[in-house]
């Protein structure tokens, strides 16, 4: 094209116009049809690659809906998961309120074993005083409330042993008062109230076989039973020949006695056995007062006792006078105890542990 510029005429030459202007208008119509196939194929280039983005965008979209779903899926999982943790966090925070409560009795126990290892942290020496301390106690409780010498003998040579286990020579004077004390118990006659109870028991059985002097079947036979007496010098005296020629008369028809009470042969046989119940019933009042320790009433029923046999029962007979001898030993026996006040004891304790009872 610039070669034909070049080469064209002067302008002085003759030109042809329309010669001049074919090559132009083929050359913008190559131009033109370069330039249409450029549009083409660009916009073929252009729905190819549009093509190509929307075939990945909805292989993305694709991709992007599986993820999705997955995520749902693994939401839901992670929803159960959440929930079945939220339960263990709750059964996991009861066990831990248990333990809590677990802990704190652990530690109300750690203190209770702590304030007794403490106490027994005292020692030996103080443990072996505050059982010496109760045994001198307890025999004192036994004699003033229930005059139980043995039980408080016991006691006191218990607490001894104990503090002669010990070996500790400041504990010398607490051990001369105990064994002091100790002797003094000893020296008091123990009271059998089981055996003299017993022994009432027996005396009540032994009522009704007991001769009285208003019962003539019974001091027949009780006369028969009677040795002859050893002869006697002869009395002189009226009244002695006349009951001796009595005797010898009538023999055992007759029988001439002399009576404190004469109205004790003249009881009627429902009278005797009324006599009979209240001597029994007197012998279980006073078995009674002597179990309870009673000592007023138990001396009054004894005498009581003692005065009916000796009014309405035959004194000469054996079992009467075997009775009326036990009713003296019964009437012996004292039930006002006076034990010791363990008092001297009491004070080498507090002498030797200020802190005991007083």
């Amino acid at each position: 094209m610039n070669d034909d510029a070049s080469a064209s005429p002067s302008p002085n030459s003759a030109v042809d116009p329309a010669a001049t202007m074919l090559p132009a208008v083929a050359e913008r119509a190559r131009e033109s049809a370069r330039v249409r196939w450029w549009l083409i194929g660009a916009l073929l280039l252009l729905a190819a690659l549009v093509a190509a983005a929307y075939v990945d965008l909805r292989r993305q979209q694709d991709v992007l809906l599986q993820q999705l779903a997955e995520q749902r899926r693994i939401d839901a999982e992670t929803q159960g998961a959440l929930a079945a943790m939220r339960k263990e966090a709750a059964d996991a925070a009861k066990q831990v309120a248990q333990l809590d409560q677990a802990l704190a009795e652990t530690k109300a126990q750690r203190a209770d074993l702590d304030q007794l290892y403490l106490e027994l942290s005292r020692g030996r020496d103080e443990a072996a005083l505050i059982d010496v301390e109760r045994m001198i106690n307890l025999a004192l409780q036994e004699l003033q409330i229930a005059g139980n010498v043995p039980a408080a003998l016991n006691a006191l040579q218990t607490a001894d042993g104990r503090l002669a286990r010990l070996q500790r020579p400041q504990l010398t004077p607490l051990r001369r008062a105990l064994g002091r004390d100790i002797e003094r118990l000893k020296s008091i006659a123990p009271l059998d109230i089981t055996g003299n109870a017993l022994r009432i028991d027996q005396l009540v059985r032994q009522v009704d076989s007991l001769p009285m002097l208003a019962d003539p079947a019974a001091r027949l036979p009780a006369a028969k039973a009677e040795p002859a007496p050893p002869p006697k010098a002869v009395d002189t005296r009226p009244w002695a020949r006349f009951r001796a020629w009595l005797a010898q008369e009538f023999g055992e028809l007759v029988q001439i006695r002399e009576v404190a009470a004469p109205e004790s042969v003249l009881l009627a046989s429902n009278q005797l056995q009324a006599v009979r119940e209240r001597l029994r019933l007197r012998l279980l009042d006073a078995r009674q007062s002597l179990l309870g320790r009673n000592e007023p009433l138990y001396r009054a029923d004894i005498t009581e006792a003692q005065n009916m046999l000796g009014r309405y029962f035959d004194t000469k007979s054996p079992s009467v006078q075997q009775m009326s001898a036990q009713l003296r030993q019964l009437a012996g026996v004292a039930l006002a105890l006076e034990p010791p006040s363990l008092a001297e004891s009491l004070e080498a304790l507090r002498n030797v542990r200020p802190g005991a009872t007083r």
